[in-house]
Order: structure tokens, then C-alpha cells, then sequence
């Protein structure tokens, strides 16, 4: 099993003292897969061959996080719209199999206005997270997000918290809507994600990663970009893109913060991913390989 991260000052690091850095890639319907008829061998370790795969022809050997939905809404591919539908062990199986093969995974949820609208009571939105971070306590490869985007999907990261049982570092997914930033509401790191804009035919998105760093570090948590612009085989401005060279410039951003992680259409819908996104996928892990060897410090 893979060994625990803690987190020092602005870093995520392992149990050596050495920087942990949270290379993600979003496979968001992994764990609906899992829940199916032969899902384990037949539709989850195909995908963690993909990523290893992609990985190591990009020059890149450490640990991927997955970032993984425990529920969604109907409309979405990955959704498991009953959150109560499956055993809770299920989810320490999967955490484990994951991480026998070299993976953490980074759960969190989205669309609770739809599908688990209420905040307490005994099947609430805090009993299942509850219920959920209990299962993981085996688990030393885990992550746990309160709520994807939280300000549009339906949870009060203020008042639904996960609890700190474990070895689970814990975002609450909240960084920005249109007002002020709130910190009280940061938990263990920071989840954020980069801005997607477009100025003509200018791709700021690529810049805005690098120029976002420089703004978050002086918070003094770890900062994680967890769902930057997506790949995908045809240029869909501010949403996707299929320019390989922009992946590999996200990826070395790895170097000013704690995590960044490939984005991409088949990732969002659990499908091999195309040769475009395959290529952006392979540079995004070169530029981590780079990017990682940077001496530029996280500043305190």
C-alpha cells in the first residue's frame, strides 16, 4: 500500500520527508465502473494500465492520483445517483486496489441538490461522508474532497465537513465563486481550478496556472489545480483543447505548486482516451517529469 501524505507548510509530503507531488488525472467514472458486472477486471484495471501507460511514455514513474466522483447527478455519465445504492467496503476495495497498483485516489461528489439535497439527518449529506471516510481509514493512498465546486453543487462546506478520521487529507473544495475568497473554509489543501479564459485567439489558460501560483502561495496551504482545462480531440476555446504543447506547459507547473492534474473528455466519461488527448496526456506527464526536477520553492 502506498504510504501516507501529511502536509508541511505549503507542501504535500511523505512519510520519508520527501515532496509529495500530486500528479492527478480525472477518471471520474472509475468507481460507477467498478459497481458493475465484472467492473474490477474487465472496466477499472484496463484504465489504470492506460494511465500507467501514458505515464511512462511521457518519462513519468511516481504515483497518480485518480480524482474519482462518489456520487453525481442523472445527467452526467459518472453519476451514481443513489449515494446510498452500494456497500461501503466497496469503496475501501476499490481504494485498495487502486493502490496496490500504484495509484491514490481523490474522492469527491457533485450535484447533492439533486441527489442528497439534505445536510444532516441519518441519511444526509454529512452521515454519508461520515460513513464514507470511516470505510477509508484502512486506506493510506486516500484523499477526500467535501464536494466538487461546491457553490454550484449543492453543499455547504461550511457546515458538512469530513471528519478527521485516519490519515485522509481533506479539501472542501471551496476557493472562489463571485465574492471574496473565504478561508476559514480551507481544510487540509487547497482544491482549485485554474482559470479556463480565452483572450481571442490567445490561449491564457496556459499562463493563468503559473500566474495563479504566484497569488495562492502566500495562503500557506498546499494548492492542488485539480480540474484545469480538459483535452480533447478537437479545440473547444475556454473548455478543451488538442494542443499537445499546452499540456506539457500545465504539467510543469508541478514545479510552483503541490498538484496538478490532466483533464480531459474521455477522463470526464471513463473511455480510452483518443490518440490527440493520448498525446496531451503523454506531454502533460513529460512536463511533470520536468517540472518536478524544478528547484523553485514553495513559498511559506
Amino acid at each position: 500500500m502506498l504510504p501516507a501524505i501529511h502536509v508541511e507548510g505549503p507542501a504535500l509530503v511523505d512519510a520519508t520527508g520527501k515532496r509529495f507531488n500530486y500528479v492527478g488525472v480525472s477518471d471520474f467514472a472509475l468507481f460507477k465502473r467498478w459497481l458493475m458486472p465484472n467492473g474490477p477486471s474487465a472496466l477499472v484495471k484496463p484504465r489504470l494500465e492506460e494511465w500507467k501507460r501514458l505515464a511512462s511514455d511521457g518519462g513519468y514513474t511516481g504515483p497518480i492520483v485518480l480524482r474519482i466522483f462518489r456520487y453525481a447527478g442523472p445527467w452526467n455519465v459518472f453519476g451514481i445517483t443513489d449515494p446510498w445504492s452500494y456497500d461501503f467496503n466497496e469503496v475501501r476495495l476499490f481504494t485498495h486496489f487502486c493502490g496496490d497498483r500504484g495509484f491514490y485516489v481523490d474522492w469527491t461528489c457533485g450535484d447533492s441538490q439533486a441527489v442528497l439535497p439534505n445536510p444532516a439527518g441519518p441519511k444526509g449529506q454529512q452521515q454519508h461522508l461520515n460513513e464514507f471516510v470511516s470505510a477509508l481509514v484502512p486506506c493510506s493512498n486516500a484523499f477526500v474532497q467535501t464536494c466538487n465546486e461546491p457553490f454550484k453543487n449543492g453543499i455547504d462546506v461550511g457546515q458538512v465537513v469530513p471528519p478527521v478520521w485516519g490519515s485522509r487529507l481533506r479539501s472542501s473544495g471551496y476557493y472562489t465563486d463571485a465574492g471574496p475568497w473565504n478561508h476559514t473554509l480551507d481544510l487540509d489543501f487547497i482544491d482549485f481550478h485554474p482559470d479556463r479564459s480565452m483572450d481571442g485567439p490567445v490561449p491564457k489558460w496556459v499562463g493563468k496556472a503559473f500566474e495563479s501560483a504566484v497569488y495562492l502561495m502566500p495562503f500557506g496551504k498546499p494548492i492542488v489545480y485539480a480540474e484545469p482545462i480538459g483535452a480533447d480531440e478537437v479545440n473547444r476555446g475556454g473548455s478543451r483543447s488538442n494542443n499537445p504543447d499546452y499540456f506539457r506547459m500545465l504539467g510543469l507547473s508541478i514545479g510552483l505548486v503541490a498538484g496538478v492534474t490532466f483533464h480531459s473528455q474521455m477522463g470526464v466519461i471513463g473511455d480510452r482516451l483518443g490518440p490527440i488527448q493520448s498525446r496531451c496526456a503523454t506531454e502533460f506527464f513529460h512536463g511533470v517529469k520536468c517540472g518536478s526536477g524544478s528547484r523553485v520553492p514553495l513559498i511559506p
